[in-house]
């Protein structure tokens, strides 16, 4: 059984945040690791993130294989390289921020075998914290040249 976090809410004090991962269908064609990320403030106030590189430096993908092993190697986030000038990402109350990700972006080429993978997102920032359901992602065998 794959590992799977807990999607609980976790967000404590006044702002809460919902995180939703789901394929996304590309123009030019179908990709199995193409994923998109939804973020939405559920609370009642402005939610202000400070962004040093993208919104999504503060994004973690888990991927794990299907014996439950974790293959993600790195924080999902540190593939943003920095801004000249840092700013602040303002949700207002019910607001969504939506990007494109890569579902196997943090897992190195040498351990995306052919099969099932789970993927889950955890967004955290400061005290903040959400996790989505996980997304099954499933890569095909390499085609004969």
């Amino acid at each position: 059984m794959p590992q799977r976090i807990d999607t609980a809410t976790l967000a404590a004090g006044p702002f809460s945040l919902t995180c939703k991962l789901s394929p996304r269908q590309r123009q030019r064609g179908p990709s199995p690791i193409a994923g998109e990320i939804e973020l939405e403030n559920t609370s009642e106030k402005l939610l202000e993130i400070e962004v040093r590189s993208s919104p999504l430096q503060y994004l973690n993908l888990i991927v794990t294989d299907g014996a439950g092993n974790v293959v993600s190697d790195s924080h999902y986030g540190d593939l943003f390289s920095p801004l000249a000038q840092p700013y602040t990402l303002r949700m207002a109350p019910g607001e969504k921020f939506i990007a494109p990700v890569s579902l196997m972006g943090n897992v190195p080429e040498a351990k995306r075998d052919p099969g099932e993978y789970t993927v889950q997102a955890i967004y955290e920032y400061k005290e903040l914290k959400a996790i989505s359901e996980p997304v099954w992602v499933c890569l095909p065998a390499a085609s004969p040249s």
